[in-house]
């Protein structure tokens, strides 16, 4: 399936990635499984020793919670992916729905990839839903893993619910320009607070850090997807400080915003 034939209303469900120039991030959360289709260029992914490229006409499922290196290489000028999302809801209806009809997977790469065409029935389901419409989205991203699963890449069937960390993450980066306290956080994971810092202390990283840390992933996809100036996006992930906001997100990723930033077409 070439990626230029995906309806451009598909592409409306999701986020499209840009890139002029090639670069390389280090030590990217990802904290719910994800689907990533390059429609123009390369895409090279490395965890734990082990790494993988895909390029236009394949696709990259990452089936699990991951931090991993993340390359984005353009060809003729460009890189271009389209990446969704799945809500663990979404992921735990999957793993119910088969688990009453299938053993489930042996242990294996928390990454796959295959050829596009064989999601083409899952993926046409997609581009006539309306925007909110919540339930249908999430009927036909059922679908999209079902269909993953057909094809035998249901490694998400084995997916951990996500980390303390990670939920937190997924928390402030829905609302990352809020001025988020600890008291707020308690309350919606309906925990204390000395709960909150020992579970955290346990996963070797505290409150202020995921907190900066969901918020320096908001701005990275809003540089990837966005032409959003510097200034706005540093402001939409709750930075009154350019430089502050340019040198945390630096010290993260390895690399300048401004390398990173998505260049129009």
């Amino acid at each position: 399936m070439n990626p230029k034939d995906l309806p451009p209303e598909l592409l409306r469900h999701g986020a499209i990635v840009s890139a002029a120039q090639p670069y390389a991030l280090r030590a990217v959360d990802i904290d719910s499984p994800l689907l990533v289709v390059p429609l123009q260029g390369q895409k090279v992914l490395a965890w734990d020793r082990c790494s993988v490229t895909v390029g236009a006409g394949e696709y990259l499922m990452l089936h699990r919670c991951l931090k991993a290196s993340v390359q984005n290489l353009p060809a003729q000028g460009a890189y271009r992916a389209w990446c969704l999302a799945f809500p663990w809801r979404v992921v735990d209806l999957a793993r119910t729905l088969l688990a009453a009809h299938a053993l489930p997977p042996a242990p294996g790469s928390p990454v796959g990839t295959g050829p596009l065409d064989d999601l083409r029935g899952a993926l046409e389901r997609l581009p006539a839903l309306p925007d909110d419409d919540q339930a249908a989205l999430d009927h036909a991203l059922l679908g999209l893993l079902l269909a993953l699963a057909r094809r035998g890449d249901a490694q998400f069937c084995l997916a951990h619910d996500p980390t303390l960390a990670a939920r937190i993450r997924l928390l402030v980066g829905a609302a990352p320009a809020h001025p988020w306290t600890s008291a707020e956080i308690e309350e919606h994971l309906h925990m204390s607070g000395p709960t909150l810092r020992r579970k955290l202390a346990a996963e070797g990283t505290s409150l202020r850090a995921l907190v900066r840390d969901a918020r320096l992933d908001h701005g990275l996809c809003l540089l990837q997807s966005t032409r959003r100036p510097l200034k706005a996006v540093a402001a939409a992930c709750g930075y009154r400080s350019v430089p502050s906001f340019s040198r945390q997100f630096t010290e993260r990723y390895g690399v300048e915003p401004a390398l990173v930033a998505a260049q129009p077409a």
